[in-house]
């Protein structure tokens, strides 16, 4: 004698098969959203080193300048949410007859931290920031006028006090 299912029986086995369905779907969603959430802070994390960094290599590339361009004054000029550089190290460009320094500004703009070149655009590197800050440690150095240490605070409203220590 064959036997099958019974009617019960096929619908219990769905049932479970529904249940079973949605509890997958919900684990995946979840992986879905933590995912976006670690890539969301993955990118906030780039953008904090690059710009910790870019911070970091302009300041170590400071030059002592004659007191001719606009902003700057022996190459460093520190103002509220403000800083404006002669930067050194640059390539030169083959038919640029430019000496390989330009200057740079750092400043806060709209809740964002943004760097840019004398003459040319300016870019954002952070978002959120606050303030910007800047502490000159120990004394001038010997006749370049540019302090042998800075402190460098950028005020973030996700991170924090972010600090940048450049000691020449």
């Amino acid at each position: 004698m064959r036997r099958g299912f019974t009617l019960i029986e096929l619908l219990v086995a769905m049932a479970i098969l529904a249940v079973v369905s949605i509890m997958g779907v919900q684990a995946l969603s979840g992986v879905f959203f933590q995912r976006e959430i670690l890539t969301r802070t993955d990118a906030q994390a780039v953008a904090v080193i690059r710009t910790l960094s870019l911070l970091r290599q302009d300041f170590e590339a400071v030059v002592p300048l004659p007191a001719t361009l606009e902003e700057t004054e022996l190459g460093l000029a520190l103002g509220d949410n403000r800083i404006t550089l002669a930067r050194g190290g640059l390539a030169e460009v083959p038919g640029d007859d430019g000496i390989g320094v330009a200057v740079i500004f750092w400043r806060v703009e709209g809740g964002a931290l943004v760097r840019g070149m004398q003459g040319g655009a300016a870019r954002q590197m952070l978002d959120g920031v606050r303030a910007l800050s800047v502490v000159q440690i120990g004394r001038e150095g010997e006749g370049t006028g540019l302090p042998p240490g800075l402190r460098l605070t950028i005020e973030t409203a996700r991170w924090g006090a972010l600090d940048v220590v450049v000691v020449r």
